[in-house]
């Protein structure tokens, strides 16, 4: 049923991707809605656990059609709330972990368990899953999770927006 939904969800990506390029014109001239759209999508695409989908061309696509920061800061408010499943999924399977993985994973991160999920929720690596579930495993503060998860998708997609603002017409 897992492989169904992820199906789904890549699938929902792809027409979503296909619609914005196909209606470009029709989305400037209702920009709150599409930048609901890019918020649901980018939950959708981050709401999968462990399927590598990316919201970055998502967010890179939308903010060539309306305004670059709301579509960032929605694309990574978006991308936030989807990584909260994996987040879940840490917190109620916790038992599925082995013990020892736990104590070797709480003596690494130790102290610094927000910095590791700034960093990888900055990094555009398809591993935040893991560390998503690994920080509701170690029974992290769930809010302070979004917010440290949020500031980092917030960074990372405003840096590709940029990039994409600025290279994209060098190539044009």
């Amino acid at each position: 049923l897992k492989h169904g939904v992820d199906i789904v969800i890549v699938f929902c990506l792809l027409l979503f991707g296909l619609l914005a390029w196909l209606v470009k014109d029709k989305i400037e001239q209702h920009m709150a809605i599409s930048a609901l759209g890019v918020l649901v999508i980018c939950f959708l695409a981050n709401a999968s656990v462990l399927l590598p989908s990316s919201s970055i061309l998502i967010v890179v696509e939308y903010s060539m059609l309306i305004n670059p920061l709301l579509v960032a800061f929605c694309g990574a408010f978006g991308a936030a709330l989807g990584e909260m499943t994996g987040f879940y999924v840490g917190r109620y399977g916790r038992k599925a972990v082995p013990g020892k993985f736990m104590k070797w994973v709480k003596v690494r991160m130790g102290s610094h368990k927000c910095l590791v999920v700034l960093l990888f929720s900055v990094l555009p690596l398809p591993i935040f899953d893991i560390v998503g579930m690994l920080s509701g495993a170690m029974r992290m503060n769930a809010l302070k999770f979004f917010g440290i998860c949020f500031t980092g998708k917030l960074i990372k997609m405003l840096c590709f927006v940029w990039l994409a603002h600025e290279l994209l017409p060098l190539l044009g």
